[in-house]
């Protein structure tokens, strides 16, 4: 493999994650190599690297004649994921109560804001921007770069799915009622508060990953059954 071919598949892999993380891309959706190298400009060899690189973390899944997918998780797998996700993500926000910085106070106040006005409105879109850069400003205002690192690989497996719990009946303004506790904790600095409020938050959005899967599972009866 060229040091090009590594650069560019490195590049895609970037923004693969980028993408997983905004939620736009579905689990078990199909990655289509022509496709994303054409998306991508590029041509199939650094896309099937990539693609590659993300099967070897278990983001995606390989196999040889379906191609490749956005991974779907057991049950099993998707709760211990959020599991992981919510003790790292109250460790970032422990730490922020402590650390965080006056303009990061700003932004974390205004993405809150703007998740409460994008749950009133029924925008599962805005608020769920809002909600990644909410969640994005605490964990940089834990100035924990080792630790931003291990949530960023935590949340691949399970951001396919937290976006899809945000469309829940009722879900969104429920959010906006746990974001409103862990800002006033951090604010606060009280680091235990913002633990524990951030520790359930993330569980809650585990607890909804069940009717998720049980949409998936109908979705894909329903394909077949096409």
């Amino acid at each position: 493999m060229s040091n090009e071919t590594g650069s560019r598949a490195d590049e895609i892999v970037k923004m693969l994650e980028e993408e997983l993380l905004a939620g736009s891309l579905a689990p078990g959706e199909r990655l289509d190599e022509r496709g994303l190298a054409a998306r991508f400009g590029t041509s199939r060899t650094p896309v099937r690297e990539a693609l590659q690189r993300l099967s070897a973390s278990g983001i995606v899944t390989v196999q040889s004649r379906q191609g490749a997918s956005v991974a779907q998780l057991d049950v099993a797998d998707l709760f211990d994921s959020f599991t992981v996700n919510a003790e790292l993500e109250a460790l970032a926000a422990s730490q922020a109560a402590r650390r965080i910085l006056p303009d990061q106070r700003d932004t974390m106040a205004e993405m809150h804001k703007v998740c409460a006005a994008a749950a009133r409105a029924g925008d599962h879109i805005a608020f769920n921007e809002a909600n990644g850069r909410f969640h994005a400003v605490i964990i940089a205002a834990s100035h924990n770069r080792i630790l931003a690192a291990q949530i960023r690989t935590a949340q691949l497996f399970t951001a396919p799915y937290r976006r899809r719990i945000t469309f829940q009946p009722g879900r969104m303004l429920v959010s906006v009622e746990e974001h409103q506790r862990i800002v006033d904790a951090i604010l606060a600095n009280d680091a235990e508060s913002a633990a524990g409020e951030m520790r359930l938050h993330v569980n809650q959005l585990g607890n909804g990953a069940g009717d998720v899967l049980h949409h998936l599972r109908i979705s894909s009866r329903v394909e077949l059954a096409g």
